[in-house]
């Protein structure tokens, strides 16, 4: 048997001859602890045992640290904070935009009805005493003078739309309502462009916007005519086509009592007066003829013509 101790072969021997040491004892234990390191394989569950006693406390330290660390803000989150507060600011500017475009629109609201409220108040003293009026007009009511002179396009646009429709004529918006417009825009233009070249041919000095003031002030009679012939249609054809004949006519006297209000023939000139202010009576009746005569041919003339109607 050979020593454990110091290699020496003692053969069965109990005790080693070289160095004493008990050779059963030594065999006995050796023997087990060498088939127990060598022989067999590690067991399953101690080698389970030592993987799981080193992995959990590295799992429990990166679950520690994960936890003792705060999570950092991700770019998505960030864009998504962002987005939302740009979308803030732009309800907030729209409502704030809203509600200046509100209160404009409300001004502008209230400003219609205290002009429409003036104008009417003006209109009622106008056509009380219209050639009194006319003689305290200034310059701030060269406006009520243009207001007064659409009013009166657009009632004879209307009377001309109103008879034509009942009697059933063809292109009634275009040759019932827009050309009668135009028209009677262009006679009261025609009208103030002769009042002021008679008075330039007199030399007399004053201001355009009066003229316009004055000759508005005088044409509130004729408004309220061509309202009525305009109410009239249904009752009587007759009747209101002499209210629009009449309408027509204070339209001249308008004219003429502006040039007559200002002092003529103060300076000898190569035409007189008289003469002056007859010409343009004369001109504007023409144009009043033609313009008048050419609405009415444009929408009875299909009527009376062979093809007009089948």
């Amino acid at each position: 048997m050979k020593c454990p101790v110091c290699n020496h072969e003692n053969g069965d021997a109990q005790y080693c001859e070289r160095c004493g040491s008990n050779l059963k004892g030594t065999h006995a234990s050796a023997e087990p602890a060498e088939s127990v390191t060598h022989t067999g394989p590690p067991d399953a569950s101690s080698e389970y045992t030592r993987w799981s006693s080193t992995q959990e406390p590295a799992s429990h330290r990166t679950a520690s640290r994960s936890s003792s660390i705060s999570p950092m803000p991700s770019p998505a989150h960030d864009l998504d904070d962002a987005s939302d507060n740009a979308a803030q600011d732009r309800s907030a500017h729209s409502s704030s935009s809203n509600q200046w475009s509100n209160l404009v629109q409300n001004e502008k609201v209230q400003q219609a009805k205290e002009g429409s409220k003036q104008y009417l108040s003006y209109f009622i003293s106008v056509l009380a005493r219209p050639y009194q009026t006319m003689k305290t007009v200034g310059e701030q009511h060269a406006l009520y003078g243009w207001v007064t002179m659409a009013l009166f396009a657009i009632l004879t646009s209307t009377y001309f739309l109103i008879t034509f429709g009942r009697l059933g004529a063809d292109g009634l918006f275009i040759g019932g309502f827009l050309r009668p417009l135009l028209f009677a825009a262009i006679i009261l233009i025609s009208a103030t462009a002769l009042i002021y070249g008679v008075l330039k041919l007199e030399r007399i000095t004053f201001r355009p916007k009066i003229m316009m003031a004055q000759f508005g002030a005088l044409l509130a009679p004729a408004v309220v005519t061509l309202l009525l012939a305009n109410l009239m249609i249904v009752i009587s054809y007759s009747f209101a086509i002499s209210l629009l004949v009449l309408s027509y006519i204070i339209v001249f006297v308008a004219m003429n009592t502006v040039l007559f209000h200002h002092p003529l023939n103060r300076i000898p000139a190569a035409l007189d007066s008289m003469y002056s202010v007859l010409i343009a009576n004369a001109v504007l009746f023409y144009v009043t003829y033609r313009l008048l005569y050419a609405v009415i041919a444009g929408l009875f003339g299909p009527l009376f013509s062979p093809y007009g109607r089948l």
